[in-house]
């Protein structure tokens, strides 16, 4: 998925941007695993507008580990861990 305006956290693995095809503003958390992949959660603009403050890392941390279970989860690059609705 390519994001607009992406803003990227080299050292907790996650990035955030606009994605034009969602309309949604977009975390994307790299899930480091045999093949990494990225898993894709919604986010507000306001928090977006947040990235790099310590509130930012902990909804990021927050959020990756809930991981498909979080009510923000948009879908996942890995296919099994999508739902029919992600599909």
């Amino acid at each position: 998925m390519k994001l607009e305006k992406e803003k990227i956290n080299r050292e907790k693995y996650y990035s955030a941007g606009y994605s034009p095809e969602l309309g949604k503003y977009v975390l994307a958390c790299v899930v480091p695993w045999v093949a990494w992949y990225n898993r894709y959660y919604e986010i507000s603009k306001e928090e977006y507008d947040s990235f790099g403050s310590a509130e930012f890392e902990k909804l990021a941390d927050t959020i990756y580990k809930q991981g498909c279970d979080s009510e923000r989860f948009l879908f996942s690059e890995k296919e099994e861990e999508n739902l029919k609705k992600q599909q």
